[in-house]
């Protein structure tokens, strides 16, 4: 879809499919694009606002496709140790460059559970995460902060 846009002379936007959003370029304004990563428990509610430009964004999280059953949730992404729902996470927001990583990652952290997942996000450059633990405690990748393209605002 961006490349169709671009090929169209669009120069800024933000195309979104399914939870995954790709930014290109900034708003009319001249600020970055805000997007709100969704509150896997509070319906309505976001956990953070991310500010960013010509960066794609990704969430894997328990909180569409589950159901519950004797007070435990079942969802859709599974640990590839168990073959059952991962355990660990609430939600994964994976940032990039490119969307098709973003998706990737995104889920596959999810999968994998905190203590592998965040040892994989912060051994990879250009890519920095927001994570909802199942606990949930709000977590970022190291670079984050350090990351010019991009501003966050959690809330706790």
């Amino acid at each position: 879809a961006y490349n169709i846009l671009n090929q169209h002379g669009i120069k800024s936007g933000i195309i979104g499919v399914a939870g995954d959003l790709k930014t290109f370029g900034k708003r009319p304004d001249g600020k970055l694009w805000n997007v709100g990563i969704t509150h896997p428990r509070r319906k309505g509610d976001i956990i953070a606002n991310v500010h960013l430009t010509d960066m794609s964004i990704s969430t894997s999280g328990d909180y569409e496709r589950y159901f519950i059953k004797d007070g435990i949730r079942y969802h859709h992404i599974l640990s590839p140790d168990t073959l059952y729902p991962s355990r660990g996470f609430q939600s994964v927001s994976i940032i990039a460059k490119d969307s098709t990583i973003t998706d990737a990652l995104s889920t596959a952290i999810f999968a994998m559970g905190p203590e592998k997942g965040l040892k994989l996000l912060e051994g990879l450059t250009d890519v920095e995460g927001i994570v909802v633990l199942e606990d949930g405690r709000i977590e970022t990748s190291s670079g984050l902060k350090e990351n010019k393209m991009i501003e966050v605002e959690i809330f706790k």
